[in-house]
């Protein structure tokens, strides 16, 4: 079952509750899983803040913290932190609670580069990001210096 809720056009919330074919025989949900909610949680950030369609182009340091367990809801937070000509950064973060003790903790953490389409399915621009805090703009820097890296690492190859 999913639950999603808006915090404003930044920002998207999804709240899901897992089954039991979504674990591992060590009773935890498999991480591939959670990795899958966090994307689909990117997506529909950069969907909304872009109001086009989206496709992932890259997920990074993507951190599984902490094991997530079948009786534990989830909560995936997305928010856009920058954008270049035709990308969308978003950082996702990934929240547990136990329903019965109320206890929560984070249990994973990741950054996804979403691309825009057009109609014929090319890459298009996006509006430009205006940081509006000063943990918006760090966050924007940090993007920048990822995406930095990745065409370091690239013309390397």
């Amino acid at each position: 079952m999913t639950h999603a809720t808006e915090t404003h056009h930044r920002e998207w919330t999804l709240i899901e509750t897992l089954l039991p074919q979504d674990t591992n025989p060590a009773g935890s949900i498999f991480g591939g899983v959670i990795m899958g909610l966090m994307d689909k949680a990117a997506a529909i950030a950069a969907w909304r803040y872009t109001r086009r369609e989206v496709v992932t182009a890259g997920a990074e340091h993507i951190s599984l913290l902490r094991p997530v367990r079948l009786a534990e809801v989830v909560k995936v937070e997305a928010r856009v932190v920058c954008t270049g000509r035709t990308s969308i950064d978003v950082d996702v973060v990934v929240e547990t609670e136990n329903v019965l003790t109320g206890e929560s903790a984070v249990a994973a953490t990741g950054f996804f580069t979403m691309v825009a389409l057009d109609k014929e399915g090319k890459p298009t621009e996006v509006p430009r990001w205006e940081p509006r805090t000063e943990e918006e703009r760090r966050l924007c820097e940090a993007a920048r210096e990822r995406r930095a890296q990745r065409v370091r690492t690239s013309e390397q190859r």
